[in-house]
């Protein structure tokens, strides 16, 4: 007769989380509490973050068309070779 070893779950496997009703609002945007005035200069600052955040994402689609035609073009090229 074989006995089933049971394995132990790693720790970090499942993290036991406290209710919901003792989580604590973090400042996100369901929160009562109001935001904090922002001065001219932080909110161009937050302007100019998103800005480059939509350049990078734009940049990020490039170079992943970029990948594609490369690998397109290495296909064609192995069976070109191949046809030789």
């Amino acid at each position: 007769m074989t006995k089933k070893s049971e394995t132990k779950p790693a720790e970090t496997d499942h993290l036991q989380l406290r209710p919901e009703e003792e989580w604590e609002n973090e400042g996100g945007l369901e929160t009562s509490e109001p935001a904090p005035e922002l001065s001219d200069m932080a909110i161009a600052y937050l302007a100019q973050i998103q800005d480059l955040q939509e350049q990078l994402e734009q940049e990020n689609l490039k170079v992943q068309r970029l990948e594609m035609a490369i690998r397109g073009f290495t296909m064609a090229l192995q069976e070109e070779i191949k046809g030789l």
